[in-house]
């Protein structure tokens, strides 16, 4: 599905910058996609985080997470909620 593709070519900040921007006006499919991809995101930062990443990068994770989920907010209350759950244990984060 484009609509939830990167554009590989761009710096990740960018990329980043452009996921928050886009996600308020993708379609009902792609946010679902969006959200769900968040939730396992984050649960994999929680439970397996890459070995490299630093306390730091996965709070920021976190942070920018909420941003991306905040424009699709409205499209699943019950993955919406299982995605608060997640975020709500950033300060589980070592």
């Amino acid at each position: 599905m484009l609509e939830v593709t990167d554009d590989t070519s761009l710096p990740s900040q960018e990329r980043k910058r452009l996921q928050v921007e886009h996600a308020p006006h993708v379609s009902t499919e792609a946010k679902l996609v969006k959200l769900a991809d968040k939730i396992c995101n984050l649960r994999d930062v929680l439970a397996a985080p890459p070995a490299h990443w630093a306390v730091e990068r996965k709070r920021a994770y976190f942070h920018w997470a909420e941003q991306v989920i905040a424009g699709v907010r409205g499209v699943n209350p019950v993955l919406e909620a299982a995605f608060d759950q997640l975020l709500a244990r950033a300060d589980e984060l070592r």
